[in-house]
């Protein structure tokens, strides 16, 4: 039985990235991170980084991960020693002129071992740091503030920021110019004087906002925006507006960074209070420019839920901003929200059998590359393509050509000339995985090795750089994604060594893909550690490795379902109908059959000849299988009728031309239940036609298989052919 195609196409999702890279545009914060500080193409060629000093963000950005992580550690050491060697190796590397001194940049260090951040992330949220400590401190100097006593606390709030920033004697100054504001306010009687004191106060509240911001305590940051819009009078409704929206970012923030479901519910709530004070007719780009932040929040929340109506809910609102942003006015916005429009359309698609969805998706990026030209802004450009090759690999697989493959290998080519290995490793990285994923698939379809074994060179490459260290979800996936070709490579061979390599692959993805953490890519993890066991069970004599498969496949099923992703749970169930049916072919009984039987049915619902070709000729193939396998058990030929009926439909789809080896493997089958119906028959016919069968086979299987195998083939059509002239003979 030949290895189940369906495992590239539920492996596919989590070959490039764990999710689509979503284009960042934030009401009006560019998302700082180490590609945005190393340089942005403004429209006349300039280069814009948001005002932040590059030189420390710069060398951070480009020091290895487990260097940033040693700094790190040396910030957060209670040891004088340690420190004394942080600021050692601080001024050797930091610019004597830079804005931002050694003492600072010590405490942003320490501020990263506050939070749980990956390695690979800590120079990016460096990045960030540094951003909002350039911007804060003019800004809580710039708080207008009437009373001396205020003024007085508004600068000490400032002060405390000098230096090596002291973020909670910031807040607490604040804190106290606050409440000093609100007693005196609670002494006023005029209704103008309570009016402008509320102002006051909510300013105070939003430098607050901000000095948490800084420390990257995004939940508390987002707590007092809404505090600050709650404040304002009624009508000061655009001032609400922007306070309900930076709310909205705070939780935004709080939920992407830190795998906060809540609070992307929260900052969904603050969206659409941010839109009931400021309507469409009112401020037309604010509201387009709020709609896109809703998408936001609802793709990330949607992107992480089993259903479907957050990610329809992040279209609709990608769509509305789009209708006022006007590519001609601001073609750059209009390229980024095209971008997030696709990056949502391929998430509905990867969960929807049609391809009506992915096709909207690539239109989307194709649109954005309008735009996004090399010229302009190469890495948007480049992140743009390896989005678009993502949906055209994901096209390509529900497809019986290869167009669309061949279409995503030259994309992903183009992006890797911009994403190097040395300029920005782990995007190398993931850009690499992709190409290795589309090598992959269109390995899976020719008769030769030499794309397989590409896709697992290149694989590898992508580990190098994309460590457990440093990223160890990505890391997982990847390691899922290797077990997987090397499993395609296992079908062209009959030892077990790739067997073995494959399921030590899958477990080491166990690792880090748990089902707390991700339960969907735990899920394809069992999925591939059971179609290796069951490969490896059919290659031996005994159960215990079927069982296992058996279990795993069930196990997958459980986060897998029918209603979640279609698709994925047809083609689980085709592979538990595997196991099953390998299992009842040694066994005595016919329990284990008929589970198989089930089991392919179950998984035809989904897998039709409109939607999925390829896929549903697969499981007419593995139907027939079982089928033929229960008709040697029973007296009577319907089973056999049967199986003879899936294998010919199966040839409709699964040609010489598009599949090879598979067209082979189905002509070995048709002939094998061929052979059994004529051995029950008294005249010759169907012998025949199972001759006719191995000898098709054997055009493709002499030179596609292994020697042993096609010495089977040609051994039983000899005893066909023998037995043939037997009954003409008499």
């Amino acid at each position: 039985m030949s290895l189940r195609r369906a495992l590239l196409v539920l492996l596919i999702a989590n070959a490039v990235a764990p999710s689509p890279a979503l284009a960042q545009l934030l009401g009006d914060r560019v998302e700082a991170n180490c590609s945005f500080v190393a340089g942005r193409s403004g429209a006349n060629g300039s280069v814009d980084n948001g005002g932040v000093d590059t030189g420390p963000v710069a060398v951070l950005c480009g020091l290895p991960p487990e260097q940033v992580a040693g700094l790190v550690k040396l910030a957060a050491s209670p040891s004088a020693g340690d420190r004394a060697v942080l600021f050692v190796r601080l001024h050797a590397i930091v610019p004597a002129d830079s804005r931002i001194p050694v003492e600072a940049v010590a405490r942003f260090l320490e501020i990263l071992h506050e939070q749980p951040i990956d390695d690979a992330k800590l120079a990016d949220r460096f990045a960030r740091i540094a951003r909002e400590h350039v911007r804060l401190v003019p800004q809580i100097r710039a708080l207008p503030a009437a009373d001396p006593e205020v003024q007085a606390l508004r600068d000490a709030a400032a002060a405390a920021l000098q230096g090596a920033p002291d973020h909670d004697r910031a807040r607490a100054e604040l804190e106290e110019a606050r409440n000093l504001v609100r007693a005196k306010r609670a002494a006023k009687i005029a209704a103008s004087m309570l009016s402008d004191q509320a102002r006051e106060e909510a300013d105070l509240v939003r430098a607050q906002a901000r000095v948490e911001t800084a420390r990257l305590r995004f939940a508390a940051a987002a707590r007092l925006h809404e505090q600050a819009a709650r404040l304002l009078p009624a009508e000061d409704r655009e001032r609400r507006a922007a306070d309900w929206e930076s709310a909205g970012l705070g939780w935004t923030d709080q939920g992407r960074g830190f795998g906060d479901n809540p609070a992307l519910v929260n900052a969904i709530a603050a969206y659409q209070a941010a839109l009931e004070e400021q309507t469409r007719a009112q401020a037309p780009l604010h509201w387009a420019r709020t709609q896109l932040n809703l998408a936001n929040a609802f793709y990330l929340l949607g992107e992480r839920e089993s259903g479907t109506s957050r990610l329809e809910a992040a279209v609709v609102a990608y769509r509305l901003a789009l209708q006022e942003t006007p590519r001609e006015r601001m073609p750059h916005d209009w390229a980024t929200t095209q971008t997030n429009l696709g990056v949502a359309l391929a998430a509905l698609g990867e969960r929807e059998s049609g391809t009506g969805r992915l096709e909207e998706s690539a239109v989307a990026y194709r649109l954005a590359l309008q735009e996004r030209t090399r010229e302009r802004t190469p890495l948007d450009w480049a992140s743009t393509q390896v989005n678009l090759a993502s949906v055209l690999v994901m096209l390509g697989e529900r497809e019986s050509g290869t167009d669309r493959l061949e279409e995503a290998v030259a994309a992903y080519r183009l992006a890797l000339q911009e994403m190097t290995r040395e300029r920005m490793p782990l995007a190398w990285a993931r850009g690499r995985g992709g190409l290795a994923t589309a090598f992959m698939l269109l390995g899976a379809r020719e008769v030769g090795t030499a794309r397989l074994e590409a896709a697992a060179a290149d694989y590898r490459l992508a580990l190098e750089e994309m460590t457990h260290a440093r990223a160890p979800l990505d890391w997982g996936q990847l390691q899922m994604n290797l077990g997987a070709t090397l499993l395609a490579l296992a079908e062209r061979e009959t030892g077990t060594g790739r067997l073995e390599e494959a399921v030590a692959a899958f477990g080491l993805a166990q690792q880090e893909l748990t089902r707390e953490r991700a339960p969907l890519e735990w899920a394809r993890t069992q999925w591939g550690l059971g179609t290796a066991l069951m490969v490896l069970g059919e290659r031996e004599t005994g159960p215990r490795r079927l069982e296992q498969a058996v279990s795993a496949f069930r196990l997958a099923l459980q986060e897998i379902t029918r209603e979640r992703m279609p698709l994925q749970w047809a083609q689980t169930q085709m592979n538990l109908g595997n196991a099953l049916s390998t299992l009842g072919a040694r066994e005595a009984g016919t329990a284990r059959l008929e589970e198989a039987v089930s089991a392919f049915r179950l998984a035809l619902q989904e897998l039709t000849r409109e939607r999925v070709p390829l896929q549903w000729a697969e499981a007419q193939m593995n139907l027939g299988n079982a089928l033929a396998r229960l008709g040697e058990r029973e007296a009577g030929t319907g089973s056999l009728e049967e199986a003879v009926s899936s294998f010919r439909l199966a040839l409709l789809e699964w040609t010489r031309e598009r599949v090879p080896l598979q067209w082979a493997q189905t002509q070995m089958s048709l002939g094998v239940a061929l052979s059994v119906l004529g051995e029950r028959e008294t005249g010759t016919a169907r012998l025949v036609e199972a001759v006719t069968a191995w000898d098709l086979c054997l055009t493709v299987g002499d030179s596609g298989w292994p020697q042993e195998r096609a010495g089977v083939v040609r051994s039983a059509r000899d005893q066909a052919q023998a037995e043939i002239a037997r009954r003409l003979s008499k």
